[in-house]
């Protein structure tokens, strides 16, 4: 199913019982999940697992208001025929939206419903900046630069506009009567790091081997990423942010993970991928630990060259 063709049912009010979401702008789908729970008056309930949908699904009285449950990356409903084949009979009013990061058009699963899977594929470049020229009036030459940085993500490129309309509300909070010129501002933020710039692969992989308990891994990833002459800090700064994340995701026990920690669905999946692997406290203390050698090396404690070497023996 084309966007445009859900769009259309959406409209219609037509919506099916059950969709499965792909692809990579994971804003574009949290918005059409939004919009579908305005049209058909349902809440949304974002669930762990295919099994706690299906327990308040056959629950009886225990859960009479029907609501949209959306569902990240679970494998079981993928190969459990005696789960999806009962589907339309168990949803009753309610919608199911399985989300997936990939999709293996081989499993019978999604073959059996393929007409229900959306496709959300990056925003080519016109629609991408008219998009983000409808949120705040760059220029074409810095709207371009935005989208860039954000590796043409639109979820990505909302958080890079909330930053800039956060620094100019800073300005006019007193001044309601001040100048005001966007582009200006977007450059000097630019110019000053104020913007996410993503990390290399390397990089990534390094933190995401790191947060799954893999140390032999990320131990070589890390030796790539001597070699490639990545800066140490940048190392520290990202593992950091990272680690936080995973945190926030781990220890969020309200059905809604977006609002409750602020965090996007796209920082929600990656985040996901490392949960459980480490205690809360042992995050904590990581999250300290980087505080701590950053610290050092900015006076001059502790060599740069040690620095992730001592942040893995002291950590594992």
């Amino acid at each position: 199913m084309q966007v445009q063709e859900l769009k259309k049912l959406i409209k219609e009010d037509n919506i099916p019982k059950f969709l499965i979401f792909t692809g990579e702008e994971y804003e574009i789908q949290r918005q059409y999940i939004q919009q579908i729970s305005k049209v058909t008056g349902k809440s949304v309930y974002y669930a762990e697992d295919i099994a706690e949908i299906w327990k308040r699904l056959t629950s009886g009285a225990l859960f009479d208001a029907s609501a949209i449950y959306v569902l990240y990356d679970d494998k079981e409903i993928l190969t459990q025929e005696a789960i999806y084949s009962q589907l339309d009979t168990i949803l009753h009013d309610n919608i199911l939206i399985l989300t997936l990061s990939s999709v293996d058009k081989r499993l019978k699963m999604l073959k059996t419903y393929e007409s229900s899977i959306v496709d959300f594929k990056t925003l080519n470049t016109d629609v991408l900046k008219r998009y983000v020229q409808n949120k705040i009036p760059l220029n074409d030459r810095n709207a371009t630069i935005l989208m860039n940085l954000c590796e043409h993500n639109y979820g990505r490129c909302l958080l890079e506009i909330d930053k800039i309309h956060k620094y100019i509300d800073g300005i006019t909070k007193d001044e309601k009567d001040v100048d005001v010129n966007v582009d200006e501002i977007f450059e000097y933020l630019l110019d000053n790091g104020t913007f996410y710039i993503p990390p290399r692969d390397a990089l990534w992989d390094f933190i995401k081997a790191f947060l799954q308990d893999k140390y032999t891994y990320a131990y070589q990833l890390y030796e790539e990423l001597q070699e490639l002459g990545t800066p140490t800090l940048a190392i520290l700064s990202n593992l950091y942010n990272m680690t936080k994340q995973v945190l926030q995701v781990q220890t969020c026990k309200t059905d809604n993970v977006e609002k409750t920690t602020g965090l996007t669905s796209w920082q929600i999946r990656n985040a996901r991928e490392c949960v459980g692997k480490f205690s809360d406290a042992d995050l904590a203390f990581l999250m300290r630990l980087i505080q701590r050698v950053e610290s050092q090396i900015k006076q001059g404690i502790i060599e740069e060259s040690i620095a992730i070497d001592y942040v893995f023996t002291s950590f594992y």
